[in-house]
């Protein structure tokens, strides 16, 4: 692909090259495909997914695959593969960083997406219906949490199983708060807003979002992507908007399970723990200033280990 990319959308398959092959068909019937650059990052799956993965993308000169010779986690190759392609690539309009259990299912959804002004917002966040509750997963949190709602945060991560209890209730919570406050997967709302977070299934960063400073924060293996999204927009004063208009399928836990274990639990743990401590200057009342996020365009250092695989 010799003319600048509109987008460069970065997945991360782990054992699960089915997902991603499918998340690539859905990619390749949409309008705008041309226009943009797809990166796969395999996270070591010491399977035949490089292989497979390799024969899917096969054919297409805006597709590659990345192999990472270590498990790197979400945000981790999303940023590894971020850098190896400014190496050799002007910085696109977007970039999307989204999990390959992503399916495409309106056609129109890169050439929606690429009519937008990527100065208009740090984030965007696009409808991503669930396939667990078949609502939209946006805003993963609409407003800014209160104290008392991080201290509850908290006390579900100090316990292995009442974390299970509650994974194993949320999609429940979720559909009936739907249909008590009367949304549907469809509602037909088209009215972009402001919100605190968005779904880290699938982020939309505009390149305002690099330009005024902002980095994919890798500084945690998995999960906690949304509230370190949402802290360096508010430090950054860049809005996170969810756009209705733009809509994507999810299936979700493809990769950790839909129930809870306890290498999950740990990695949930850590990474809330990791974001109350880095942005504890942004959010004063969660206690002590300790530090200072260090918000600075991503620079190109030389790359960790893994292969270009096409």
């Amino acid at each position: 692909m010799t003319e600048k990319a509109k987008a460069l959308i970065i997945t991360v398959n782990f054992r699960q090259d089915e997902c991603t092959r499918r998340f690539l068909n859905s990619a390749a019937k949409m309008d705008g495909f041309a226009q943009c650059y797809f990166l796969i990052v395999d996270n070591n799956s010491s399977d035949d997914s490089l292989s497979n993965l390799r024969s899917a993308s096969a054919g297409f000169a805006n597709i590659e695959l990345l192999g990472s010779r270590h498990n790197e986690g979400y945000f981790g190759a999303a940023r590894w593969a971020l850098r190896r392609y400014l190496e050799d690539h002007s910085a696109p309009d977007w970039v999307v960083v989204c999990n390959n259990d992503i399916v495409f299912d309106d056609p129109k959804f890169l050439s929606q997406l690429l009519e937008r002004d990527p100065d208009a917002a740090g984030v965007v966040a696009p409808t991503i219906i669930s396939g667990v509750t078949g609502y939209d997963e946006n805003p993963s949190i609409r407003c800014r949490p209160s104290q008392i709602r991080m201290w509850r945060y908290r006390f579900w991560l100090t316990n292995f199983y009442l974390m299970w209890f509650k994974q194993w209730l949320s999609p429940v919570i979720r559909k009936i708060r739907y249909k008590f406050l009367g949304w549907t997967a469809a509602s037909g709302k088209s009215t972009r807003s402001a919100v605190y977070a968005p779904s880290g299934a699938f982020l939309i960063f505009g390149s305002r979002f690099f330009e005024a400073g902002g980095f994919i924060d890798d500084g945690a293996f998995l999960y906690a992507e949304e509230f370190r999204v949402a802290e360096m927009c508010r430090q950054l004063r860049l809005p996170v908007l969810h756009d209705p208009q733009l809509r994507v399928w999810h299936q979700g836990s493809q990769s950790t399970g839909r129930l809870l274990t306890r290498s999950v639990f740990l990695h949930q743990r850590d990474s809330f723990r990791y974001a109350l401590t880095r942005y504890k200057s942004s959010y004063p009342e969660l206690g002590p200033t300790r530090q200072r996020v260090d918000t600075a365009i991503p620079k190109i250092e030389p790359s960790p280990a893994g292969d270009r695989i096409r």
